[in-house]
């Protein structure tokens, strides 16, 4: 009787579970239902999967199929998996696709609205091999499992192709920032013996620099980069899940010092940002297990642990954190993208939270109001302005419900316009990033699991494309308009088309360095462009620290806007395409405009010696350092009795950044005749 209930198991595609303990001995499987006893053979670690434990398959078609692999289904009600579909071969695997939570089958425990169930779709190629893991790292129980296989359908041709060219090194989490001061993006790789940086030349390619640095805690869930010392050189923060560390950059670019806080935190996403508008940057780190962390510059160089500077709700599943001005009132709000599973429906460790500024350097938490504390499992989220209305729209990823795209109404609340978007319903991916790759004016994304384009159709709906890659940093890395991505081994190059360009490059005087915080308009024939720099982006890379636009067929921009996270406001007018517009903040104010109410300069202009006087205090300062307006430093200097020597300088207009003795800065302009 057990022989023939065997038998029309199998006639029926039921699948026994057998010795696919390791990828070795990956048991095959076709379509129809497999039981997996319980996931406790060997897995093996690489950029998607790290548990100790997995239970492997493989499936072979004989024709192109669209194949789905899920286990939602109602006998493995409340149950936990996670699955990962691999091509290559056991010594060579590479992440094809996964899912951890977006299967749809209820639970109803009271805590949870659905069990963490698994689905994934993928496109299958006859004659190729896959490899299917259930990795261990929520549970070990066994379950059953679904293999269906679909009409393969052919992807329309991508609007924006990309080829893919080998850097010379490996990253899976990805930082792109530039590390040498020139303002092209380089590349940055981690590892637990040093950094190397891959400096992007002027005439194509890399030149590889390495630097030793022992990094006992290597950036296994977030990068990103800053220059928090204002050396001229970008710093990098790493999150780990023991902690977050430092690596801050020397004074001429060349070799990195590691400094590894001793608080223990599961660091998800960090952030360098300004957070209390002194012109300073600080450090954030997003805590999965409990309170979030602060660390505050205290403008001489140095971060230090201070929860106080920022102090959100003390509930974990922190998962990313997204600096922007969310509502549109000059200063820089943070959104909370928060995970998880079991917290019960309400708590706010499930609730994604919006840390409103209110200007005085404090933060009111007003997810509810606004109408996006959204109360699903939310893994990362893309703050751009998608309808070019000049307002940031939300766009979020869930992993246990819908997906969001969150219209700014501009009053304060946001419209879920979602349902009509063209973007698909339950992608369950972790990773977003939001740039405007095909140069038309409207902010495109990557959605990481099912490695797909959205390509934005100008009137808040997309259009998707299949991709090369699944996620990534994004930057111009081979200095031609048009953004690139690096991802693994591989840069992948965005081939050109006919799209006009503008490229816009900051350093702050009076704001932090890289100017992050500020806002980029332009305007022209289109209307309005906005762009936001950021450190940090979507769930684990660092992207460019430049602002990039497209500006389609256009060959004129009216006017480029610089708002400046100290509130001055520089303005250009009929700047031509196709170009690096390089911006010092102030350099296109008048002498008069750029007045700091702290301090009088004269006389201006000034032949010989420069004087310093406080407008309301006596107030020694003990440092000046003097800029052209092209950013570059070319004097500093002790200050003695409040006066300095300007003899040396040409004439010209020249930006002074003072530091009194209690460590202020303070901005001023001059004319030196």
């Amino acid at each position: 009787m057990k022989k023939i209930t065997l038998l029309l198991l199998m006639f029926l595609g039921w699948h026994t579970s057998q010795a696919q303990g390791t990828c070795a001995t990956a048991v095959p499987v076709t379509a129809g239902i497999t039981t997996v006893s319980a996931v406790d053979g060997t897995n093996i670690t690489t950029p998607c999967s790290t548990n100790a434990f997995a239970k492997w398959y493989t499936y072979t078609p004989t024709q192109n199929h669209s194949v789905t692999v899920t286990s939602d289904l109602a006998i493995n009600i409340c149950k936990d998996t996670f699955v990962l579909i691999y091509t290559g071969t056991c010594g060579t695997l590479a992440c094809y696709a996964n899912d951890d939570d977006a299967g749809n089958i209820a639970c109803n425990n009271g805590v949870d609205t659905n069990s963490y169930l698994s689905t994934i779709t993928f496109n299958a190629f006859a004659g190729t091999t896959y490899y299917i893991a259930w990795d261990g790292r929520w549970s070990t129980a066994g379950f059953d499992f679904q293999l269906s296989e679909a009409p393969y359908i052919a992807p329309i041709p991508s609007p924006v192709v990309f080829t893919a060219q080998a850097f010379g090194g490996n990253s899976s989490i990805c930082c792109v920032a530039d590390m040498d001061g020139d303002y092209l993006d380089d590349i940055v790789t981690v590892a637990s013996n040093q950094v190397v940086v891959y400096s992007q030349k002027s005439t194509g390619g890399f030149n590889t620099n390495t630097y030793p640095a022992t990094v006992n805690y290597t950036p296994g869930w977030s990068i990103s980069a800053g220059d928090y010392d204002r050396n001229g050189f970008n710093d990098l923060a790493l999150g780990n899940s023991s902690r977050v560390s430092l690596a801050t950059a020397n004074n001429t670019g060349t070799g990195y010092t590691i400094l590894e806080y001793p608080q223990s935190i599961f660091t998800q996403r960090s952030n360098f940002v300004d957070i209390n508008n002194d012109g300073n940057l600080d450090l954030w780190a997003c805590h999965d297990v409990a309170q979030s962390h602060a660390y505050r510059n205290d403008g001489s160089g140095h971060l230090n642990f201070d929860i106080s500077l920022m102090p959100t709700l003390a509930v974990g599943g922190n998962y990313q954190s997204q600096w922007a001005d969310i509502d549109s009132d000059g200063d820089i709000d943070m959104y909370l993208a928060k995970c998880r599973g079991g917290a019960p429906i309400g708590d706010p460790q499930r609730i994604n939270l919006y840390y409103k500024n209110n200007g005085n350097g404090t933060y009111t938490e007003s997810g509810a109001a606004a109408g996006i504390n959204d109360g699903a499992q939310s893994w990362s989220d893309a703050i751009e302005d998608y309808d070019n209305d000049g307002d940031m729209d939300i766009l979020l990823s869930n992993i246990s419900d819908t997906n969001k795209l969150y219209r700014n109404n501009g009053n304060g609340t946001f419209t879920d316009v979602f349902a009509a978007s063209g973007i698909e319903a339950t992608v369950g991916s972790w990773e977003l990033q939001a740039a405007d790759f095909n140069n038309d004016g409207w902010m495109d994304f990557i959605w990481q699991n099912n490695r797909e384009l959205y390509i934005n159709n100008g009137n808040l709906t997309f259009t998707g494309y299949d991709l090369p890659f699944s996620e990534g940093a994004i930057g111009d890395l081979n200095n031609d308009g048009f953004l690139d991505v690096q991802m693994g081994t591989n840069v992948y190059i965005n081939t050109p088309n006919q799209n006009n360009w503008l490229k816009v490059t900051l350093q702050g005087i009076q704001s932090n360095r890289n100017g992050i915080g500020a806002k980029v308009e332009i305007y022209g024939p289109w209307g309005k462009q906005t762009r936001e720099i950021k450190s940090g982006n979507g769930f684990s890379h660092q992207s460019t620290l430049n602002a990039h636009f497209g500006l389609g067929t256009t060959t004129t921009i009216d006017q480029v806007v610089i708002k400046w996270p100290s509130g001055l406001v520089d303005t250009y007018t009929n700047v031509n395409p196709n170009q690096t517009l390089s911006v010092v903040e102030g350099a296109t104010l008048g002498v008069q405009e750029f007045q700091n109410n702290a301090f009088v300069v004269y006389p201006n202009p000034v032949k010989n010696t420069l004087n310093f006087k406080g407008t309301q205090t006596s107030v020694d300062i003990k440092e000046a350092q003097v800029f052209d307006l092209t950013g570059k430093s070319i004097l500093k200097g002790i200050v003695k009795n409040n006066s300095m020597s300007v003899e040396q300088l040409t004439a010209g207009t020249y930006i002074l950044l003072l530091t009194s003795q209690d460590g202020a800065e303070h901005v001023q302009k001059f004319i030196k005749e």
